[in-house]
């Protein structure tokens, strides 16, 4: 990433928080939101669709915390959700910790968390060109959570009785390979759809027969037939591939057709120590519980059921069964030691708000009992809308405080999504906000068939209250005209469909209403599928709204994502704002970042680049913005909405933007400098003895990104491989049994 840190010291060696030119001072932060007189426990943990759920201790207290990658919208961008386990033994109690997400690698398509090395730390497996990469679980209580890429595509040799043949391991992209120790020798083998065909791979990791430990990635095609099935058409075919009587393997025929996608579910249902499977297709609604009844070096499957889980009940709900391509996980949702089953769509288009089903292992023994729970898990408990998030915030009931509106693709409702505007109203203080939902379909959108609504707010009219307009995939603005009145609560009965006649050159409009001209009347500015903004201008009276084009590349802007992944799409989504006399931009796009940029005053010339990733802050693909002021404190507020349908919430009142400096304190005791600094920072203690001390730098989310220890009154502090961007400094001096505590804000260039 290059990008270059606009900031300049008002004085030598320190300097003001304002003078930080490319910071938006906020931080992480939360606001209490309610649902049906509940208090939602992670409101702000921005939403599940499509996940894999894995296992992993992530806060170092000996308890399995929880890793769900969601694979986010349609796109290759994935992101990963955190959750802390904090409940006790058969409790799903969790916190969210979505700073930890930072902490993972950038991935794609599919990940899971597996320990490779028997070090007893989950390490990651995820998708890469059709293969397997690892990376190795390298995070201690004092580093955090890391990982360390060792193997960028895992190889296999497709020939182990005759001269080596190495090839990649495919892993199909669309679906999820099982891996799992099959052979009960303590390493990870894998279990895959052949490329060409229907018939699944087996290849066995020969860590432990070449090396004697697990600490290797070493594969070799064991079985290219394993369980002597086939599956095709949601159908598993079984007594497949019979055995060759010299070499006992089988490679069954190439087929034409490559297989689309599956997902394998290893797992020992019933204590014999053979590897049952559970398997979902990308064509399938429900997924198939294949039994081995073969032996560890000849797997052979004899029974298979798709009513899985399949325990009496009169309304038969507990089936496994999503609108397309179910896939399951094994891991222990209530830290009761044994592992559990959750079921997720792995599709775009599919359950979204109830795309958790969560099955409790229920067994007193080594089997497995899977009791249905609910179908979303961990979704129950924070705001989640489907399909995209597209936050504003209004004052709908005229109670002078501000409220949330939400708009989104979609909500899916058994066929396909269906955009609404989901709206919770703020029931606490102008100082204070607290959030309530009032309804999912605020004024009843649902009824008009619009795909993907966006909303933007402004008193388009001049009638003293405030309208709505809502953009569209297809490049169309609407408006809902309130008929409240100024000073009363909005009464949107009145829905004009595309009344000012244009459709954006770049489907999917992403507008807000914002006088972006300085004339007095509201402009619309248009974010676009393909990273664009185009400026239509109002042209009309000051009651009577009309729009013309005045450019489809406004500024220049363009926020296309990589193309690799992206292809032409970029998804700008602008949110336009002004710092006194100027003018400035927050853009969020495809790939999840925050750009942010200075208009001009010639609003012909090119918009100046402040920064790439605001903040570092990257919350999940198709990322969307609103920062405003919902606290009273006269800072704006930052909400970012993304492809999962739910928000993270930053606000100018959050713990790290509230750390004070006591500045004749500092003054007098500490210098750091240069500050900014490329390679390193220099740390001078004067005027006090120091017997010994310690310093912690944390990076805005509270990550710890260094630490060490202070030996004299002068330490220089190496910060060539920190990230650019704002970091925290504290430092603690001990003398005798008095404790000095200093912190600071430094920046790395």
């Amino acid at each position: 990433m290059t990008k270059k840190l606009a900031i300049f010291l008002l004085s030598v060696m320190f300097f003001k928080i304002d003078s930080v030119i490319a910071q938006l001072f906020v931080s992480r932060d939360t606001v209490t939101v309610y649902e049906a007189g509940k208090v939602l426990k992670l409101p702000w943990a921005n939403g599940l669709n499509n996940v894999n759920v894995s296992n992993l201790d992530l806060n170092f207290d000996g308890k399995k915390d929880l890793v769900v990658f969601d694979k986010v919208t349609q796109f290759s961008v994935g992101r990963f959700r955190c959750f802390i386990n904090v409940g006790n033994v058969g409790e799903t109690k969790y916190i969210a910790k979505p700073e930890l997400s930072y902490s993972f690698p950038p991935v794609s398509n599919w990940a899971v968390c597996l320990d490779y090395n028997c070090d007893g730390k989950e390490d990651l497996f995820a998708s890469v060109n059709g293969g397997i990469s690892v990376y190795k679980n390298i995070s201690t209580p004092s580093v955090g959570v890391a990982f360390s890429l060792v193997k960028s595509l895992v190889y296999s040799d497709f020939n182990p009785q005759g001269p080596p043949s190495l090839a990649f391991l495919y892993a199909s992209t669309i679906g999820v390979p099982g891996l799992a120790d099959i052979d009960n020798d303590g390493d990870i083998d894998v279990l895959t759809f052949s490329p060409g065909g229907f018939y699944i791979e087996y290849h066995k990791n020969m860590s432990k027969e070449l090396y004697n430990h697990c600490d290797s990635l070493v594969y070799q095609l064991e079985d290219a037939c394993w369980g002597k099935i086939s599956e095709q058409n949601c159908t598993v075919s079984m007594n497949e591939c019979p055995l060759r009587p010299v070499s006992n393997q089988f490679y069954p025929p190439i087929d034409k057709k490559r297989h689309a996608g599956s997902c394998l579910m290893c797992f020992d249902s019933n204590g014999d120590n053979l590897q049952d499977l559970i398997m979902g297709d990308i064509v399938c609604s429900t997924v198939q519980f294949a039994s081995n009844t073969g032996s560890i070096t000849n797997a052979v499957i004899t029974d298979t059921t798709k009513l899985y889980p399949n325990y009496p009940n009169k309304n038969n709900t507990l089936q496994i069964k999503l609108n397309n391509f179910p896939c399951t996980y094994y891991v222990d949702c209530d830290g009761d030691g044994k592992k559990d089953l959750i079921a997720s769509p792995n599709a775009f288009g599919s359950e979204n708000t109830l795309s958790m089903w969560y099955y409790k292992n229920a067994s007193s023994t080594n089997t497995v009992n899977f009791q249905f729970v609910k179908k979303n898990f961990l979704q129950d408990e924070m705001i989640e809308v489907g399909q995209n998030s597209f936050p504003v915030v209004f004052d709908y009931n005229a109670d002078g405080k501000k409220d949330l509106l939400i708009g989104t693709y979609g909500y899916y409702n058994n066929i396909s999504l269906t955009s609404k505007l989901t709206l919770y109203e703020n029931i606490g203080t102008p100082s204070q906000p607290t959030y309530s939902l009032i309804t999912r379909d605020y004024a009843g959108i649902s009824t008009y068939g619009l795909n993907a609504v966006v909303p933007t707010v402004g008193d388009i009219d001049s009638d003293g209250d405030v309208d709505i307009c809502l953009g569209t995939a297809n490049g169309q603005i609407h408006w809902l005209k309130n008929s409240g009145g100024a000073g009363n609560p909005c009464i949107f009965s009145n829905f004009l469909n595309n009344p000012f006649g244009f459709i954006t050159n770049s489907a999917a409009a992403s507008p807000q209403l914002f006088d972006i001209d300085k004339d007095g009347k509201l402009d619309l500015m248009i974010g676009t599928k393909n990273g664009r903004i185009a400026f239509y201008k109002n042209v009309g009276s000051s009651t009577v709204p009309s729009f013309n084009l005045i450019t489809n590349f406004f500024g220049s802007i363009d926020v296309k994502g990589d193309p690799n992944s992206y292809g032409i799409d970029g998804y700008a989504s602008p949110y336009f704002f002004n710092e006194g006399a100027t003018t400035k931009i927050l853009v969020g796009n495809v790939h999840g970042q925050l750009f942010y940029f200075d208009v001009p005053n010639i609003l012909s010339d090119p918009c100046i680049l402040i920064d790439v990733d605001a903040n570092n802050y990257n919350e999940g693909g198709q990322a969307t913005v609103c920062f405003e002021d919902v606290n009273n404190d006269n800072k704006r507020d930052l909400f970012i909405g993304n492809g999962s349908g739910g928000l993270s919430y930053f606000s100018s009142m959050g713990p790290e933007v509230s750390v004070k400096e006591l500045q004749s304190d500092i003054d007098n005791v500490t210098s750091v400098y240069p500050n900014p600094a490329k390679d390193y920072f220099y740390l001078s203690i004067r005027n006090t003895f120091i017997e010994s001390g310690e310093f912690i730098i944390t990076d805005l989310m509270g990550k710890k990104v260094s630490e060490g220890k202070l030996s004299s009154n002068f330490e220089a502090i190496r910060v060539s491989d920190f990230k650019p961007g704002f970091y925290l400094f504290k430092i603690i001096i001990y003398n005798g049994k008095k404790t000095n505590t200093y912190t600071k804000k430094i920046v790395k260039e």
